[in-house]
């Protein structure tokens, strides 16, 4: 015995029944058969015409189908940009009233600076003046 023919443990492996040549050669014949038989039917060629038109009717069902998704797809994307283009106006406006803010600010304190000092160097300029 070969070791093709060897299962494990060293014993004989059991040759399978379907795997001689003619049965396979009798499996050929039954499909040649059967398809012949398939092709000289008038019920298969309305049966593969009823496919064609199932297949074109799901084909057309798919394409609306897509169509339709991209179309909300398409909405959903403007609706996202015009939100992010509000947001940006928003903080635009917000960033520019805090500059103002923050200008006028800086300005008041310059202004009360500039007091200060004037109230202080009167002050020094008080005193000497009366002295002479």
């Amino acid at each position: 015995m070969t070791q093709l023919t060897m299962a494990a443990g060293g014993r004989p492996a059991r040759q399978s029944q379907t795997s001689g040549r003619g049965t396979r050669l009798a499996l050929r014949l039954i499909g040649l058969a059967l398809l012949a038989h398939m092709l000289r039917s008038r019920r298969f060629y309305e049966r593969m015409a009823v496919g064609a038109v199932v297949l074109a009717a799901l084909r057309g069902i798919n394409q609306e189908s897509r169509a339709s998704a991209l179309e909300r797809l398409a909405a959903w994307n403007m609706k996202q940009t015009q939100n992010i283009e509000r947001r940006a106006v928003r903080t635009a406006q917000h960033v520019e009233r805090r500059a103002e803010r923050t200008a006028h600010h800086i300005e008041r304190q310059a202004e009360r600076q500039g007091k200060r000092l004037a109230r202080k160097a009167g002050k020094a300029k008080g005193p000497q003046a009366l002295n002479q």
